[in-house]
């Protein structure tokens, strides 16, 4: 039997839908919306409205982590950060490729490897072109010393029927490298 490929924007909104179920119960950190207070964040404007993660991961005031992970010889960083808002619960993914070239901005593609989702209690959204999806990303720093990623992006990020799409702008982030502890499963390829 043919094993069926995933692709990379499936897998960031299955990331995205998994971190909403698992945390729609949680709170946010205690006193702090992440409007700079904490050394890894992730940010951006959707839809005209300012969007935080502030979801803390209980390692101090980390917002967001990315780790890295492989399929075959392919390794990329996934980036997350998680908003809780009352009832409300949203996600940021992102990813790209291990070796991207700093400061460089490029184009949310599945072939290069990159791609943006964004998921809340209604649809998930994600920058592939067949959903009307668009946009860019560029990594200022990737430090896997100090273990921290950060970068820029914003983009065009459309539902998996093309019905919708959401602005996403002002798109910035500084995240916790972790450690992966696994790879992905053998029948996602990119």
């Amino acid at each position: 039997m043919k094993q069926k490929n995933v692709t990379l924007c499936a897998v960031l909104i299955a990331v995205c839908c998994l971190s909403l179920l698992l945390f729609p119960a949680c709170k946010k950190s205690s006193g702090s919306d992440n409007s700079g207070s904490s050394a890894y964040y992730l940010s951006a404007t959707v839809n005209g409205k300012s969007w935080n993660a502030n979801y803390n991961t209980n390692t101090g005031d980390v917002f967001a982590v990315a780790e890295i992970t492989s399929s075959g010889s392919v390794s990329v960083v996934l980036a997350l950060g998680i908003q809780l808002a009352n009832k409300d619960t949203s996600a940021i993914a992102l990813v790209f490729p291990k070796n991207i070239t700093l400061g460089k901005a490029y184009d949310f593609e599945n072939d290069l490897y990159t791609a943006g989702a964004y998921a809340d209690n209604s649809a998930g959204y994600n920058t592939s072109p067949a959903n009307h999806g668009s946009g860019t990303i560029t990594v200022t720093n990737f430090d896997q010393t100090g273990n921290i990623v950060e970068g820029i992006f914003s983009g065009s990020f459309g539902t998996t029927n093309g019905s919708s799409v959401i602005q996403i702008t002002n798109g910035k982030f500084r995240c916790l490298l972790t450690t992966a502890t696994q790879q992905l499963p053998p029948n996602v390829k990119f």
